[in-house]
């Protein structure tokens, strides 16, 4: 081989270990990453060649425990991923009435409810599946379900009140009685871990109708008097004496300073006030004027001027219009 040729070849061979070099920098500089590690509060930022999550922890100087668990933020670990460590924590699982407690290092309780096949459409869970796990929350599972029913039941009748003038004010009649009918009531009840939490009507339908009550209300606020037709303001029935205008102190003096005679009635003042105006069917007009030690309540003392009348009179229970 000439000399020419000889160094044309240590030429050759410079070239391509400079080649092999460069492209072994090349290789180390873009498997480079920068990848963030969160763990126990804190944000490290780890320069590394690995693509083992587990590996860049390691290296973050963080120690993984046996429940501990770990989220990338990307499918797999690049430049700029961000790994998020977990920590096992204590919570309580309570499901078709059983608690459990165990550690978990699932972000979310939708994760863990996963991990412990507690899965489907016919289940509460509270907190929601979406929620963050802390320390020693308590995770509720409850199953739901609903059923349609139907039952009879009782349609109840109504109460139909019709004015009537020719009656007086505060009687009533009952012109029809009623009677209840029947429907068939189809209702939608949920219930939690199998107790009944709550039901809904969906439809009634009527099987007997209900009879409704018809009651005549009087509507009539006047009663005849010997003054003629006068209005009140409402009907009471008491029981009534009868004293003479020299009972009492025997000077025929009321409580209210008027003369005792026919017409003036002692009453209970916490009942009828003092100066009231009155129609007593059988006695006539009067006015509430006077008090008594017995009038106590719904009693009245009339005023009569004659003696025996006043004995034949009694003890009875008269009617007592109280007038406008």
């Amino acid at each position: 081989m000439s000399r020419k040729a000889k160094i044309f070849n240590k030429k050759t061979i410079m070239i391509s270990i400079l080649i092999l070099t460069m492209a072994l920098v090349s290789g180390f500089v873009w498997g480079q990453k920068s990848v963030q590690v969160v763990a126990d509060g804190k944000m490290m930022t780890v320069s590394t060649l690995k693509s083992n999550p587990i590996q860049i922890i390691e290296q973050a100087g963080v120690k993984l425990e046996a429940q501990d668990e770990y989220r990338l933020s990307t499918k797999s670990v690049k430049d700029n991923t961000v790994i998020t460590v977990y920590r096992a924590v204590p919570i309580t699982v309570t499901y078709k009435g059983t608690s459990n407690q165990m550690l978990t290092g699932k972000p979310t309780v939708g994760e863990l409810l996963e991990e412990l096949n507690i899965t489907g459409e016919a289940i509460r869970v509270e907190p929601s599946p979406e929620t963050k796990i802390t320390a020693d929350v308590n995770i509720k599972v409850v199953i739901v379900a609903e059923k349609n029913i139907e039952r009879e039941e009782e349609e109840q009748y109504q109460v139909i009140r019709q004015p009537d003038t020719t009656m007086e004010q505060g009687n009533e009649e009952v012109v029809q009685q009623g009677e209840n009918g029947t429907k068939l009531t189809t209702v939608k009840v949920n219930y939690d871990d199998g107790v009944k939490v709550k039901e809904e009507v969906l439809s009634e339908k009527i099987i007997k109708p209900a009879k409704p009550e018809v009651i005549k209300v009087g509507a009539r606020n006047t009663v005849e008097t010997s003054r003629g037709a006068m209005r009140f303001r409402r009907a009471v029935y008491m029981e009534a004496t009868a004293y003479l205008p020299t009972d009492g102190n025997g000077n025929g003096i009321t409580a209210t300073g008027m003369t005792a005679r026919h017409g003036v009635v002692a009453v209970d003042p916490n009942v009828i006030p003092l100066g009231t105006r009155l129609y007593i069917p059988g006695y006539g007009m009067a006015v509430a004027a006077d008090t008594g030690g017995a009038i106590n309540g719904n009693i009245i003392d009339l005023c009569v001027e004659d003696y025996g009348e006043a004995m034949s009179f009694g003890r009875r229970t008269v009617k007592v219009y109280i007038l406008e």
